[in-house]
């Protein structure tokens, strides 16, 4: 059976930092590396050339569709990758994309589209992860549409009503989120600029409130940015992505946390909660909500809901350990903030386990001596 074989693609610009990092996590994996250059001044094309990419020079079209289309019009491989400079695949998982990529149930069924795992890393050494769609079938139909959050699905959709979307337990981590690198790379400008423009030529469409809110929320302009996402919330229609759609009730959580407003925080939490019970991360900021309100009790009893449901669906973009070891050890700490040691204990101990072990699960007998941990 001959191997498939994966062209990746990128748009880069000024990326020497970050770039020898993004091309050797893949080495041995893609076949070709086809980088669109949007005017680098650095070393970043001579990296590149290293790594025995083709650089497609292309001057800044005010169009991230139009840079990545332009990459995949080079692309001759089976499938194609497309990466950020600041993203890296998980080294040690990244050998078995070949493998996976020749199962038959990607090879005979209709799967046109590959899903990875994504580690956004955040500020404060945490991690969000959620399932992105960062792999297609090569063909000619396939292109990205919008200046900027730029995508493929719905324009794959048109051409293929009844396509499927495969998931990879392959991991990739973003680091392009940290505030330094917003900072380096002029990402709130660019962004700013980008945005305003879609949304003066594309009123109509929500979706850029949402996009404009996390920008905003980034920069720490948080009342714009609460703003921007209940405007969101109320114009979204009923059949937006469920991801989008969870992700804007999270950031105007986040956002009300980071303005000190804990009784809006609270209020809106039960009505997000009740939309989306199996989001742990929203039972966290409720928690943040209560506790900072001195309520400890309604604290502690919202972890344990989302203790309760263990680590969020891929569906979701959640804190790694939310529902599992980070939960664990909120409830140590408020515990210990009782008079608990005990408990605070216990929750401690678990939290240690938990560690390193992202999936697992425990129900509690009534005794403390008994767990039983489940994979």
């Amino acid at each position: 059976m001959e191997e498939p074989s994966i062209s990746l693609c990128m748009i880069v610009k000024n990326e020497e930092e970050y770039l020898p990092k993004c091309l050797g996590s893949v080495q041995g994996v893609v076949d070709e590396i086809i980088i669109v250059d949007t005017g680098s001044t650095d070393a970043t094309i001579a990296i590149a050339r290293a790594y025995g990419a083709k650089v497609i020079p292309m001057p800044w079209q005010d169009s991230f569709a139009d840079a990545r289309n332009r990459g995949f019009e080079e692309a001759t491989g089976d499938w194609i990758l497309w990466l950020d400079a600041d993203e890296e695949m998980d080294v040690d998982e990244a050998g078995k994309l070949k493998e996976l990529l020749n199962r038959e149930a990607i090879r005979e069924q209709k799967i046109e589209g590959i899903q990875l795992v994504f580690c956004h890393h955040v500020e404060g050494g945490g991690t969000e992860e959620v399932q992105l769609l960062r792999m297609v079938r090569n063909r000619p139909q396939y292109r990205f549409e919008g200046r900027i959050h730029e995508q493929i699905l719905p324009g794959m959709l048109k051409c293929n009503p009844g396509l499927q979307l495969g998931q990879v337990d392959i991991h990739v981590h973003h680091y392009g989120y940290l505030l330094k690198n917003i900072i380096a790379q002029d990402k709130k400008r660019r962004n700013r600029t980008l945005l305003q423009q879609v949304m003066a030529e594309s009123p109509e469409n929500p979706e850029y409130f949402y996009y404009w809110g996390v920008e905003l929320l980034r920069m720490n302009d948080l009342e714009e940015a609460l703003g921007s996402m209940e405007v969101f919330l109320k114009r979204a229609p009923s059949n937006i992505g469920k991801g989008i759609l969870t992700s804007a009730h999270k950031y105007r959580l986040m956002v009300l946390k980071d303005l000190g407003r804990y009784h809006d925080l609270i209020r809106d939490s039960k009505e997000s909660i009740a939309l989306f019970p199996r989001f742990t991360d929203l039972y966290h900021l409720k928690a943040i909500g209560y506790s900072s309100l001195g309520e400890i009790d309604e604290a502690i009893h919202s972890l344990h809901g989302a203790l309760s449901i263990g680590p969020a669906e891929s569906e979701y973009q959640s804190i790694a350990g939310c529902g599992t070891y980070l939960t664990c050890l909120d409830l140590g700490r408020l515990y210990h903030l009782t008079g608990n040691p005990k408990e605070a204990d216990f929750y401690f101990t678990v939290a240690s386990l938990m560690v390193g072990h992202p999936g697992i699960r425990f129900q509690r007998q009534p005794d403390l001596s008994g767990l039983v941990f489940q994979g």
